[in-house]
């Protein structure tokens, strides 16, 4: 409940909880190069979607799908026939006329919100979103924009695959990485003396990599803590499109979020040796 206000609070922050804005301005021949449309599912976690497109320096059209979610899909086009196909429902539903926030007459707890924010070469943009309330044609746009991107969500994504994951926690330290046909996941503490190598099925690392998104831990950053009773714990994440992360914290409360989730994916692992 409480990570459902949050995000609730943060779509009444990011549009203006009272904001009538008057309506922007898109040119005819103006050209789209950036569409983001969300949708919160309420209580269910994943029960709405993320949609992301973006045109590249390099001239192509950057498609991110579901980002964070258990199917999330990411590719590259140089195909901008994307675009003209958005563009044409935008301008068709007129969202340019779209106030930036839409709330209910009255309170609604665990209800979904939705977000679109479209951006042009001319700098013009569209920026609108709701809990619960939208535009009166707001229900059919948003169908016809579902509709449109349907192909383009059905084409084969680039997995971005975990290449190397290293977590210490305390004194331990477990490194998983991937070799041609399995991953390899060693253990060492040696503060108890122990080493473990241990083959595993690369299903491993495919679990992991959507343990990683749905539970957020792509992150970059250093915290540091004086508590004597604070355990340190760091990871490192390194992918084959050759992206990386590395984030080092305190676990002041005996397994914080971050450290919940790693302390339980390596112990369900450990315990089916191979």
């Amino acid at each position: 409940m409480l990570k459902l206000m949050v995000i609730i609070a943060g779509f009444l922050s990011f549009f203006g909880c009272n904001s009538n804005s008057s309506p922007s301005t898109i040119k005819e021949g103006d050209s789209l190069v950036y569409f983001s449309l969300h949708r919160g599912g309420g209580m269910a976690r994943f029960g709405g979607y993320r949609y992301n497109i973006e045109a590249t320096k390099d001239g192509k059209v950057h498609f991110l799908f579901n980002e964070g979610y258990p199917d999330e899909k990411e590719y590259y086009l140089e195909d901008h026939s994307v675009f003209d196909s958005l563009d044409l429902l935008i301008r068709k539903y007129k969202m340019e006329k779209y106030r930036s926030n839409y709330m209910p007459k009255f309170d609604v707890l665990d209800g979904e919100s939705w977000s679109i924010y479209v951006k042009y070469a001319s700098g013009a943009s569209i920026s609108s979103g709701g809990y619960m309330a939208g535009p009166d044609n707001w229900r059919e746009a948003e169908k016809a924009l579902i509709q449109c991107l349907q192909p383009w969500k059905e084409m084969p994504g680039v997995v971005n695959e975990v290449n190397r994951f290293k977590y210490s926690y305390g004194t331990t330290t477990y490194l998983i990485e991937r070799k041609e046909d399995h991953a390899l996941l060693t253990v060492d503490d040696p503060s108890e003396g122990r080493h473990e190598v241990h083959r595993k099925g690369l299903d491993m690392l495919e679990n992991l990599r959507v343990m990683i998104n749905v539970e957020g831990l792509k992150e970059n950053g250093s915290l540091k803590s004086d508590d004597p009773e604070s355990t340190p714990f760091v990871f490192e994440i390194d992918y084959s499109n050759g992206d990386s992360y590395f984030y080092e914290s305190y676990d002041l409360k005996y397994q914080c979020h971050y450290t919940e989730v790693l302390q339980w994916f390596f112990s369900e692992w450990l315990s089916n040796n191979e």
